[in-house]
């Protein structure tokens, strides 16, 4: 386990794995690819580097408890398309293909090296090579036409990758806050519970103007803030801006606002599911994905942590429709990365 870890820090590198550790004959399998010798599974990894530009995240390991002498890893993988970003259309196709899952090593108890290595993806229920659903899944990542702006935004790990949602976990960050017009007079507390929502694609056009006025300089320093990205909108009727890290990186360094209505907030972060829709997020759409997020929580057996929803805008108004990107958000409770 503890060569794995190190090994593996090492995939994508110029450095690369150990290939002492492996026989010359292994079996290697995910539902895209298959390999049979230790030369073809150098040569997929070699072929993922140059075309893809991969980040590989090992989040677990430990001993798998039904395959003898078999090793698990949980892990994310991200692969951006290089030959996207050197095209004229690369500000509204440039994808992020994105895995998640289990990679499981069989040693040979004679040699200790290993000679099987079977990959399983979250995001399908066909594991078995040349699955239709997986090579679906790849296309359908990679002709993704989701702009996202090169804007600050905050940080976060995907921990899984479902069919229909991502899990992830989200670093903390600070945010300007302001209540949106749809709020009205509805009691904060009662919105923050859950139990009475406004609808986060509502009516915001008043607290969006109140937000980007602070930041490109309605404060006591006047100060001029980058703009960020996404727009955050909530349940509970408020809307937030982040604010940039990179020169301003704490909260009481930031400038004071001239407004009452303005505050800032430090956001813990945490783990999130959050489900990805494209247009122009009108309410209709952000009720009906906030629905199907829930939808597919439940079938999951995830637990949600309360019951505010959030949307999260990406784009300025200028960009087109089929390459907007937006996201519902639910906050989860009691996540475990096994299961």
């Amino acid at each position: 386990m503890e060569f794995l870890r190190e090994d593996l820090s090492h995939l994508f590198d110029d450095q690369g794995i150990d290939p002492t550790a492996y026989e010359d004959v292994v079996d290697f399998r995910d539902p895209i690819t298959r390999y049979t010798s230790l030369g073809g599974y150098l040569f997929n990894i070699a072929f993922l580097r140059r075309a893809f530009d991969p980040r590989f995240i090992l989040h677990d390991i430990r001993v798998d408890d039904q395959i003898e002498d078999a090793i698990t890893t949980r892990w994310t993988m991200s692969m951006r398309f290089t030959p996207a970003g050197s095209l004229p259309t690369k500000k509204y196709w440039n994808p992020t293909i994105t895995f998640t899952g289990t990679s499981t090593y069989v040693f040979n108890p004679a040699t200790g090296k290993i000679f099987r290595h079977i990959d399983i993806w979250d995001s399908i229920s066909n594991q078995e090579f040349f699955s239709v659903e997986g090579f679906a899944d790849f296309f359908k990542q990679l002709l993704s036409f989701y702009s996202t702006p090169t804007l600050e935004t905050p940080e976060y790990t995907v921990l899984r990758r479902a069919q229909d949602y991502e899990v992830r976990r989200y670093q903390p960050y600070v945010v300007a806050r302001t209540d949106m017009e749809a709020a009205g007079q509805l009691n904060r507390e009662v919105l923050r519970s859950g139990q009475v929502s406004v609808n986060p694609a509502g009516a915001g056009n008043k607290a969006f103007n109140t937000l980007a006025r602070y930041i490109f300089g309605d404060n006591q320093a006047r100060a001029k803030m980058a703009m960020t990205t996404p727009v955050f909108s909530d349940t509970a009727g408020s809307m937030r801006f982040v604010i940039g890290q990179t020169t301003l990186k704490t909260l009481p360094s930031l400038p004071q606002p001239n407004s009452t209505d303005v505050s800032l907030e430090q956001v813990e972060g945490g783990v999130f599911a959050a489900r990805v829709f494209g247009g122009y997020a009108k309410e209709a759409d952000a009720a009906r994905e906030a629905e199907a997020l829930k939808a597919a929580l439940a079938r999951d057996g995830r637990k949600t942590a309360s019951g505010v929803w959030t949307l999260a805008r990406y784009n300025d108004p200028s960009t087109p429709a089929p390459f907007r990107r937006n996201e519902v958000l639910l906050p989860l409770a009691d996540y475990e990365l096994w299961k």
